[in-house]
């Protein structure tokens, strides 16, 4: 019997899913972030690492031949080639973005799966015509771009945060859950801590921070100016930190809060602009075809989606959203197999199907106020 592995990372975890030829998941591994533009090498390595070693060792495959492992992830080839050798896999494929989600939904859908949209972390969009053409969209990074990601959605919120605290808008309850989810005391812990990572003296043991005096009394505040010693050693906060916050601000949307409803609408328009984007490059504005959202801000449901069904189907009318039956881990799965020349059939899906449920991960069925994001 063959097996093979499907490997699907990004800004905030790795997942590795352990199969044989007949498509029967047998081990499932999860690792930290392997996005190696905002983690360190040696990071990446043990998330890859750990995700590995952990679904072969459930799958009882320690030490046996892997003949494909497929793998999704922003990570520098050298650095996944040295995990691999560590276990003896003999071949590797490299999925590029978007392709398996593409092949998670594309044996559960019916039409062609023209585009589909990663809402993640960071966020981008992919997608292919129906004569092979490809195109993407988006997928910037966290600095100048990634709008509708699960960080960008943790940006606003932190942005709405202050913009309620000076009065430059109504009071929204994203507040406190905002600063307890992340350990603030006040205001200005939030803006130093995020105001960290521009910081370029590394040598010193403090520094003191400066901002703005919005008017509130403190024993710090001189001149217009407050000020604070900060210890270089607290560091700042992290990608994953920030996206940590979405599921806060979806569960904040669902109490009603106006503020917090308007980022996910944003975040869904976002999202949309960047499947068009793909859609007009091909020239399927007139087309019948699947557009596929993944990743863990659309698990906000309708408070994603509708924006992001409008946005699309304002430019393709004839454009189906579509929620793939797996996430898009099997379908780096999918693609292992067919590298080793499994007919991806419906007896290999019906055993996906019928193993997937000793394995939470690889189904859509929990929503972003239940989870992390991803």
């Amino acid at each position: 019997m063959r097996h093979v592995l499907g490997v699907d990372g990004g800004g905030s975890k790795t997942i590795c899913l352990a199969t044989n030829e007949a498509g029967r998941l047998l081990g499932r591994g999860t690792g930290g972030s392997i996005n190696t533009n905002y983690v360190l090498r040696s990071e990446a390595v043990k998330s890859l690492r750990t995700a590995i070693g952990d679904a072969l060792k459930e799958a009882r495959l320690s030490g046996a031949a892997i003949d494909v492992a497929c793998i999704s992830a922003p990570m520098a080839p050298d650095s996944f080639d040295m995990v691999i050798r560590e276990f003896g896999i003999e071949r590797v494929v490299r999925s590029a973005e978007g392709d398996t989600p593409r092949w998670a939904a594309r044996f559960s859908v019916d039409g062609h799966v023209g585009v589909t949209v990663d809402a993640g972390t960071g966020a981008m969009a992919r997608g292919w015509s129906k004569d092979g053409r490809e195109a993407g969209a988006s997928g910037w990074g966290a600095t100048l771009g990634d709008e509708g990601s699960s960080y960008w959605i943790g940006i606003e919120a932190m942005r709405a945060v202050l913009r309620a605290f000076d009065g430059r808008t109504k009071p929204t309850m994203l507040t406190e859950p905002v600063l307890t989810h992340l350990g603030f005391s006040d205001m200005l812990d939030m803006v130093f801590k995020v105001d960290q990572a521009l910081v370029r003296e590394e040598t010193a043991e403090n520094q003191v921070r400066l901002a703005p005096d919005s008017g509130a009394e403190r024993p710090t505040a001189v001149g217009g100016i407050y000020f604070r010693e900060e210890s270089n050693s607290r560091g700042a906060m992290s990608r994953q930190e920030i996206a940590s916050l979405c599921p806060v601000v979806a569960r904040v949307a669902s109490w009603g809060d106006w503020k917090a409803k308007e980022i996910f609408q944003a975040a869904g328009q976002e999202l949309g602009l960047a499947g068009v984007a793909v859609i007009k490059r091909m020239g399927m504005e007139q087309e019948d075809f699947v557009v596929v959202p993944f990743g863990g801000v659309f698990k906000a449901g309708e408070l994603v989606l509708g924006a992001f069904e409008n946005t699309i189907q304002a430019t393709a009318p004839l454009a189906r959203i579509v929620e793939p039956s797996f996430e898009p881990v099997v379908g780096a799965v999918l693609m292992a197999l067919d590298h080793i020349g499994v007919t991806i059939d419906s007896s290999i899906i019906s055993s996906v199907e019928a193993s997937r449920t000793d394995f939470p991960s690889s189904s859509l069925s929990q929503t972003l106020t239940g989870e992390e994001a991803e």
